[in-house]
């Protein structure tokens, strides 16, 4: 009787099961919703059971335009069918015009941008074929209604860009709602998965047209695009793939000894589920193809020392990191350049000659660090070795100090020696310069060199202790004083500086006052700072803070600025040792005309 009852028992579930598969059946539904106990906790079970190939695309073209030698679509797909409505998507599709099978891309772009058309006829003119998909469902062509509609779901960012969000908010926990997919805790109730499947989509759509050489498809995207592009990268149609300023694992972990710097609070009832279903940490072990990944050094969405982790895990060496240095979510053009190069080489098959990521290494002897690093057989091509390093273990506000490197007799390896402190950790890599054969033309501006950064090498103690750095020896007595022109700032829209010296230890800032010296040259110049106190983390974030006044006169003036008199958004005061990011412009009061800092002339006003 007892084997009976469990007979029964087990032949309800199947019951259950087949009359729930049959149902999902009949109303054409991508998934199954999961009930209690069936929700995956590993990447290969998750995406098992789905085939983005399955469903009819159901592509339409809204309207085409033919320019230049190159055909641009503004179309729509399906991308399935989710809580009883289709789920679809715009996008622009650009080939060459002409016939024949050309390498393709997928790009994803980033959060509150949106899919352009002009991206797509650079590429086509570069030889690819893309697929710019617009999954925020922002606005893309004037006159044009026909877009992006999530249907009965939302993966969005909520009503401020997507005109039918669900939501007032974005949506990254697993929890259930309404408009989840899973009516239990789950992976697929994310807005990571839906993306990921409509990126699974788009490159089944490349596959799919004439003008696509199915064995040639890559995928790239920036910020979430670069998440994106890191969720759907296990695919084995993919050949190569270029995440930008997103895809770092490790989200849900905090910087050494520094809480509240991790997104684990959005996961916080399933950490573990989330770490093994949707953090990047659990996808880039299963990814086969080259990766080439390009951030920025102080990116607050692909933390530097995450990149690497990352990269750690994939079980193949061909991957590279590019980073704009001093820099936060802004690639340069040494950055943009290896999208070309990297497709090229692998989508199309065209030596490149990208040099392999430079060997370094990092040896410990008594309280001292010895860093080296030797690039591949002395690239003749090699322009720099510059070698930075630094001791604070936040990644987003840190300040990138450049070490003097010496080279050997054979000239083959840099090295220099950097001091260890105790509860500090030590980070340290070299940023390779290399002259292009010849000037590459951009979507915006143009290069002739590129750069690719050697590994990240690190020391991390038991015990971190931010506080430590307050204690580190003070060795600089002047903020700025340019003699290195502008090595440790950045330059920002072609005439703004943007740096984080105030995050550098060798400073002294208690109690201090700024004295800029400027020369208006006759001009009347309105001098702009803006001071970001964002992204230190452990509580010592304070928000935004700004400065104006009027600069006039020939000859330098000197303007001194108390802290006090930066102004911020919160009524907080200010603290010179909690600017994490200080942004300096002047402007011409008369023209209205900014003044290009990073020039020879603005040298002169500084």
């Amino acid at each position: 009787m007892l084997q009976m009852n469990v007979l029964s028992k087990w032949f309800a579930i199947l019951f259950v099961i087949l009359v729930a598969d049959w149902c999902a059946q009949a109303q054409g539904e991508t998934f199954k919703p999961y009930q209690s106990g069936e929700v995956p906790d590993n990447v290969v079970d998750l995406w098992s059971t789905y085939d983005s190939r399955i469903e009819d695309l159901d592509v339409k073209v809204i309207k085409e335009w033919r320019e230049e030698g190159v055909v641009s679509r503004y179309i729509t797909f399906k991308v399935g069918r989710f809580k009883g409505a289709d789920a679809r998507i715009a996008a622009y599709y650009s080939f060459p015009d002409g016939g024949g099978k050309h390498p393709a891309f997928v790009w994803s772009h980033g959060g509150g941008q949106r899919a352009e058309r002009e991206r797509g006829v650079y590429f086509a003119k570069q030889g690819f074929a893309t697929l710019d998909i617009n999954w925020l469902g922002r606005p893309m062509e004037p006159g044009i209604n026909e877009n992006t509609d999530w249907g009965n779901i939302d993966p969005t960012q909520g009503p401020r860009f997507y005109p039918k969000a669900l939501r007032q908010h974005w949506k990254r926990g697993f929890e259930p709602d309404a408009h989840t997919i899973d009516p239990v805790a789950s992976p697929r109730n994310s807005n990571w998965f839906l993306l990921a499947v409509a990126g699974k989509r788009a490159i089944t759509f490349l596959e799919q047209q004439p003008s696509v050489d199915a064995e040639r498809i890559g995928f790239a995207g920036y910020s979430m695009g670069g998440m994106i592009t890191s969720l759907v990268a296990t695919d084995p149609r993919l050949k190569a793939v270029v995440p930008f300023v997103g895809g770092t694992g490790f989200l849900h972990v905090d910087f050494p000894g520094i809480e509240k710097t991790s997104l684990k609070r959005h996961y916080a009832d399933h950490l573990d589920l989330y770490s093994q279903t949707m953090d990047p940490s659990a996808y880039w072990p299963r990814v086969k193809c080259p990766v080439m990944f390009i951030s920025s050094t102080n990116d607050f969405h692909a933390a530097f020392d995450r990149i690497y982790q990352s990269m750690a895990l994939l079980k193949h060496k061909n991957w590279r990191v590019s980073t704009n240095l001093h820099e936060n979510h802004r690639p340069g053009p040494e950055q943009w350049v290896m999208l070309n190069l990297w497709f090229n080489r692998h989508l199309k098959g065209a030596d490149q000659k990208i040099p392999a990521t430079p060997i370094s290494k990092l040896t410990v002897e008594d309280k001292t660090a010895t860093f080296t690093v030797t690039p591949e057989n002395t690239d003749k091509r090699l322009l720099a070795i510059e070698v930075y390093y630094s001791y604070d273990p936040n990644p987003l506000t840190r300040f990138w100090t450049r070490a003097e490197a010496e080279q050997d007799d054979v000239g083959n390896t840099w090295s220099t020696r950097l001091d260890l402190h105790e509860d500090l950790p030590l980070y340290v890599f070299a940023l390779c310069r290399y002259k292009l054969d010849e000037a590459v033309q951009l979507r915006r501006g143009s290069t002739s060199t590129f750069s690719i950064n050697s590994l990240e090498q690190s020391i991390l103690p038991k015990r971190v202790d931010i506080s430590a750095m307050q204690g580190l020896p003070k060795s600089r007595a002047v903020f700025e004083d340019f003699r290195h022109g502008l090595q440790d700032w950045a330059v920002r829209g072609g005439s703004r500086l943007h740096t984080y010296l105030f995050q550098n230890p060798s400073i002294e800032l208690t109690d201090k006052a700024l004295a800029l010296t400027i020369d208006p040259k006759g001009r009347k110049l309105s001098l702009n700072l803006h001071a970001s106190s964002k992204f230190l983390g452990g509580g010592r974030d304070l928000g935004d803070f700004s400065y104006s006044t009027i600069v006039e006169g020939s000859g330098p003036q000197q303007i001194i600025i108390h802290v006090e008199d930066f102004k911020g958004e919160k009524n907080k005061p200010l603290q010179w040792s909690r600017i994490g990011g200080l942004e300096l412009s002047l402007v011409d009061h008369t023209t209205r005309q900014p003044i290009d800092l990073s020039s020879k002339t603005g040298h002169t006003v500084l």
